[in-house]
């Protein structure tokens, strides 16, 4: 038997070996892991730029060459999208890759890269369709009383945060709907031909790129610039659109899930 002393000095140790397995415990939950977007090379930056410029490209010239057909418009986001997906996640929009970075997917820096390459390739995609079409067009807001401006604003906002929470709903692995890259990337271009129904006082632009980089090459080329007084309807209702899609998605869809 042991002595009261040693069986007091046991029941310390055990005590505070409790202790201490609940300290470990507290400590595990404070210092959890925290999602944080995987840090890009140089090289990989280097891919994602000329992907999504050329991808971007091609479907600005669609969108040029389509004359405003929304079978056309998807079936060259299709194209883009087929084109870039491997390397670059077939973004090709800027309010599609701020989804992700709101949705911590990709980082500050490389949202950036991003919108740089999306921003040019808007822009050579409208020249190469001049070149080849001899057409020079973009979105515009055809006028700019009160009532039309909020609409035109609704129209792209809306249209926006149902195309991305598509993407969002395809993207992610608890909800994807297929497996299957070629129907994945059909489910998005559906989702593009059904989304730009809810923006036509804007033609259903949904895409900061082409609303703005449009607009920017046909305002020099023409030596116009009245055609860039309303482009922050093009820049700030998507974005806004994007954002509140990856909320939605992230703090409401995914909740009514797992129900």
């Amino acid at each position: 038997m042991d002595s009261p002393k040693e069986q007091e000095n046991n029941e310390h140790v055990t005590q505070q070996a409790q202790t201490h397995l609940i300290q470990l415990d507290v400590e595990e939950q404070i210092t959890a892991p925290i999602k944080r977007p995987a840090p890009k090379t140089f090289g990989d930056l280097t891919i994602i730029f000329i992907f999504e410029t050329i991808g971007t490209g091609l479907f600005a010239y669609g969108i040029v060459a389509s004359n405003g057909s929304d079978v056309l418009i998807s079936a060259y986001l299709y194209a883009a999208i087929f084109l870039t997906c491997k390397f670059t996640g077939g973004h090709v929009n800027p309010a599609v890759s701020f989804s992700f970075y709101c949705d911590d997917t990709i980082s500050s820096w490389t949202l950036r890269i991003y919108w740089t390459a999306q921003l040019l390739g808007a822009v050579g995609g409208a020249w190469i369709a001049y070149l080849i079409l001899g057409v020079v067009t973009s979105p515009s807001i055809k006028s700019t009383n009160i009532e039309w401006m909020l609409a035109d604003l609704c129209g792209e906002a809306l249209g926006t945060f149902m195309f991305v929470l598509f993407i969002h709903i395809q993207v992610h692995e608890q909800t994807r709907q297929t497996n299957n890259d070629i129907a994945g990337i059909a489910w998005i271009a559906l989702a593009l031909f059904f989304s730009r129904q809810l923006s036509s006082h804007t033609g259903g632009c949904l895409n900061p790129a082409m609303g703005v980089g449009l607009e920017l090459f046909e305002a020099f080329w023409l030596n116009d610039t009245t055609k860039l007084a309303n482009f922050w309807v093009f820049l700030f209702a998507p974005l806004f659109g994007a954002y509140m899609a990856s909320t939605f998605y992230n703090s409401i869809y995914i909740s009514l899930i797992k129900k």
